[in-house]
């Protein structure tokens, strides 16, 4: 049985994130059952991201940070509301989830000439810009499908 804590935010902010992420899991993931997910909120943004999405020890545990201030945004320059941009960065940092547990992408240590390598499908990509690096690429493009799925699973 996968395992799924949510660790900070609002009440309903951890219920709005678990429903994502058992979606995510059910979409994108279904015969995988040992998965173990922490979601916490925090301010990422000041890092430079909505979120984040960590591999820890094994292929089937996971870390997952958001901001916490992005429900919250109202609309004004940003198109979309904060409770749909805080969607959308879970189902997206969810794709990671699912590139890392399917082997796809693999963060590897090598000696220390090589160092840390990122693969995507065993090839190297630790020097390609964010925008041509292939789990992005591939993230981006998924993201939308799973957000409108969601919202239709959800009737919101």
């Amino acid at each position: 049985m996968n395992y799924i804590n949510v660790v900070g935010g609002t009440k309903t902010d951890r219920a709005l994130a678990k429903k994502v992420a058992l979606f995510c899991i059910k979409e994108l993931m279904p015969r995988f059952s040992t998965l173990d997910i922490e979601i916490m909120f925090t301010k990422c943004l000041d890092d430079g991201a909505y979120g984040f999405c960590y591999g820890m020890d094994t292929d089937r545990e996971f870390t997952i940070e958001i901001d916490k201030r992005i429900t919250k945004f109202k609309n004004g320059k940003v198109k979309k509301s904060g409770r749909d941009i805080f969607i959308e960065t879970l189902c997206h940092e969810f794709v990671h989830v699912m590139q890392t547990a399917k082997g796809l992408m693999v963060d590897r240590v090598y000696p220390k000439k090589l160092g840390y390598r990122r693969l995507w499908k065993g090839v190297d990509h630790t020097k390609t810009t964010y925008s041509k690096q292939p789990w992005e690429r591939q993230a981006y493009r998924m993201q939308g499908k799973l957000v409108t799925d969601f919202k239709k699973s959800e009737k919101i």
